[in-house]
Parts: structure tokens; C-alpha cells; sequence
């Protein structure tokens, strides 16, 4: 099979095709995603874009799913993972008729599922609001949190206790209008960090679906229609934890 992983990040496979806007390490190819995918049409059996699309202007994912489809052969899989909108609303809704309920341990959690909600669509400094959350020590709510993270706040608060998380950049002054301070946000915001769209089973479905992918559908983070997926462990891992349980899994297949 020949497999390409789009905006790998720091999840990848040596069996697969990984892409991703910052390359020079072992195994992946740089490239800007911005300028289509440099394949071409029909070469792939399965395509992966795993918290890719959420980082991309709204008018700006389409092309890429259109993209993604045009690079599979027929019969090909397209699988396609975001953070789950409506999983975050839920929660949130929960947790915050719980607090004015009184609940104390609600109370911490309501405070997370805030910051999961709008932290990486208002950032302007790398971390947000987030990274300072999880500073603190004791972490309210720390089980919940890792939950709905997994991994990516375990490893970060080894380092932390290591001493090997350096400190977060400050934010920019909140009145500043200079054209320097404007510049310094305006890259950061359009430099990858930023959600710019958020996603759920019926607005995904309906990207995928207007692109032309077929049979569209949610998955488990460890069902798939790609052959031996689960065994690549981007989606889990080696123990079958989820890596990023806040996500909401879909996929589709090139008629």
C-alpha cells in the first residue's frame, strides 16, 4: 500500500508518506500545505490528516480535502481527525450546570472544558492560556484534564519537573497597536498554532461529502477501513490509549 500522512506533526510512520509545513527531520518531507499536495492524481490507497484541518481558515479546508481526494485511487480511504466541537460543547454544558448546581469538583473541570473551548482560537502568545493551566501545581482537575488530552499533559509535566520546559513567551501588551506588535501577532496567528475553525459529525461530514468522498463516517479512534491502521499507532497507541481523545474520527472513500 502507499499511504501519505498530511501535517504530521510530530505523529508518523516510517511506512507512510509524512508531510508537514516543518520538515529537516528524518522521515519528512517539507512542504506547504497552503500550495495543494505535490502528488499526483490517484497514486495513494489512504490518506491521513489528523488536526490539520481545524488549523486552516474556514474557506481554506475545502481545498485541502479536495486535495486529499484527488491523490487517492478509486476505492482509496480518506481518514480525517479533528477536535470534536460537539464532544467540547457537551461537556462544557455539563459542567457548567453542574457548577451553578454547586459541585465543587465540576467547578475545576468547567474551568478546562472553557479554555478547551476558545484558548487555541484566541491565543496570541505559543501555549495560551492553556500551557499556563497546566503549570499549576496541583493541577485542578488533572485527571479529567488527562482525559481529554492523553498524553500531550504527561509528557508535558515530566519536563516541567525537569526542568526542561522553558518558560512560556509573554504575551504581547493588550493595548499595543504599534505596526511591529501587529506584525509579531498577525505571523503567530497564521503560523499553525491558531484553531481558525472548529468541527463536528455533520459539518466535517459535510466538507468530506461536498468534496466528493463517499460513504462518509465516524469511526473509532481504532477502527478503520485502511488496512492494519491500528497497527501504525497514530490514532493509538502501542498500549490502545488513545493518543488525542478529544477528537472526533471520520471517514470517507474515493467512488
Amino acid at each position: 500500500m502507499k499511504l501519505l500522512n498530511v501535517g504530521c506533526g510530530d505523529c508518523l510512520h516510517e511506512a507512510w508518506v509524512n508531510l508537514d509545513l516543518q520538515g529537516g527531520r528524518p522521515g519528512v518531507l517539507r512542504h506547504d500545505l497552503a500550495r495543494g499536495l505535490p502528488f499526483a492524481d490517484g497514486g495513494f490507497d489512504a490518506v491521513y490528516c489528523s488536526h490539520v484541518l481545524e488549523h486552516l481558515p474556514r474557506d481554506e479546508a475545502p481545498a485541502l480535502v479536495r486535495e486529499c481526494l484527488r491523490v487517492l485511487r478509486p476505492g482509496g480511504v480518506g481518514r480525517f481527525v479533528v477536535p470534536d466541537l460537539e464532544a467540547i460543547v457537551r461537556l462544557y454544558l455539563d459542567r457548567l450546570e453542574r457548577s451553578l448546581a454547586g459541585e465543587a469538583p465540576a467547578q475545576a473541570e468547567y474551568d478546562w472544558m472553557l479554555l478547551e473551548l476558545f484558548d487555541q482560537t484566541v491565543r496570541e502568545t505559543p501555549g495560551g492560556m492553556m500551557r499556563a493551566h497546566w503549570e499549576q501545581n496541583p493541577l485542578p482537575a488533572q485527571a479529567f484534564i488527562e482525559e481529554r488530552v492523553g498524553g500531550e499533559l504527561t509528557g508535558f509535566l515530566e519536563r516541567l519537573r525537569r526542568g526542561e520546559v522553558p518558560p512560556q513567551p509573554a504575551a504581547p501588551p493588550g493595548g499595543a497597536r504599534d505596526e511591529a506588535s501587529l506584525l509579531r501577532l498577525g505571523r503567530f496567528r497564521r503560523s499553525g498554532e491558531v484553531h481558525h475553525w472548529m468541527y463536528d459529525r455533520f459539518s466535517l461530514g459535510r466538507v468530506l461529502g461536498a468534496a466528493g468522498f463517499a460513504g462518509v463516517k465516524v469511526c473509532a479512534a481504532d477502527a478503520s477501513a485502511i488496512p492494519g491502521f491500528a497497527g501504525f499507532y497514530l490514532d493509538v497507541t502501542p498500549h490502545g490509549r488513545v493518543r488525542k481523545p478529544d477528537s472526533l474520527f471520520m471517514e470517507g472513500l474515493r467512488a
